[in-house]
């Protein structure tokens, strides 16, 4: 019963604490009679895990602390056939067996699927910061394997709406420019930049700020000057720069493609978009 009971505090965290982190680790430690002792050929990592890469230094410096100290604090685990799956603490594990331990400390929960990728999102994502990419993976496994909507994600994560789908819009970028937001070489800011441009002109623009060593604002700047060259270019010979100027407003808040079409006192807005999930944060935006 005890076991249950913890499966069912930690699900409530999840979907209810500001800081579900804080508040797991604050369950956990309040829970020392459920903490035994694996052996740690029986445990494997989390095969929905959202990090893809681990610090090999940092794993390195913890399997040095746990053979000085030991593992203080227990490794989160579920029963699978006869074996465990990790739900949170997998760069514990990797230490622990660096270190060469037989057995580790665990509190074994009773959680679903949806938790377990959830609550390893959570750890993630708050404790030891998942690279943009690696989030928006993550994001995209629990929409597509588990039907959430952006909304449950945003409620079980923490975070709002708009941001869980400008993070899922990252995956619409070109492999190339993936790889570079992944490495760090190229920032989220900059990605949002590259998000508001034709994908035609997204590698230009993604090889220009490499080369050049861009800003973010310096990126948006070209953006802001290739959107004037284009509206006073000869087809848009007669748009008024009122219009034009409310163009390039609306891109900068939109952060997509927008064409003002005016004539006789009225006219239309074309506000471009590409896919449900842009079409869906440009709603966001447009509702505040």
């Amino acid at each position: 019963m005890a076991k249950k009971v913890l499966g069912k505090g930690l699900s409530a965290i999840i979907s209810s604490s500001p800081a579900p982190v804080e508040a797991m680790e604050k369950c956990v430690a309040e829970s020392a009679e459920l903490v035994v002792e694996l052996d740690i050929d029986r445990v494997q990592p989390n095969p929905h895990q959202p990090r893809i890469r681990f610090d090999e230094a940092e794993i390195r410096g913890l399997a040095a602390s746990i053979q000085a100290v030991g593992l203080i604090q227990p490794i989160i685990v579920r029963r699978v056939g006869d074996g465990f799956h990790v739900v949170a603490g997998e760069r514990r594990l990797r230490a622990a067996k660096m270190a060469g331990k037989k057995k580790i400390k665990a509190i074994i929960i009773e959680a679903d699927e949806v938790e377990n990728l959830t609550m390893a999102l959570i750890e993630n994502v708050q404790r030891t910061d998942l690279n943009p990419i690696e989030e928006a993976e993550a994001y995209r496994v629990l929409v597509d394997r588990f039907n959430l909507r952006q909304q449950d994600i945003a409620a079980r994560v923490g975070k709002d709406r708009a941001t869980i789908a400008n993070t899922l819009r990252l995956l619409q970028l070109p492999a190339e420019i993936k790889e570079a937001i992944a490495s760090g070489a190229l920032s989220a800011g900059h990605a949002k930049v590259l998000l508001s441009v034709e994908p035609s002109r997204q590698m230009r623009l993604f090889r220009e700020t490499i080369d050049r060593s861009l800003s973010v604002r310096a990126l948006e700047e070209i953006v802001k000057g290739d959107a004037r060259r284009r509206t006073t270019a000869p087809k848009k010979k007669g748009k008024d720069a009122h219009i034009r100027k409310m163009e390039e407003d609306l891109i900068t808040i939109l952060g997509t493609k927008v064409e003002i079409r005016h004539g006789s006192g009225r006219g239309t807005i074309v506000v471009h978009y590409y896919s449900l999930d842009d079409f869906d944060r440009i709603v966001d935006i447009l509702r505040k």
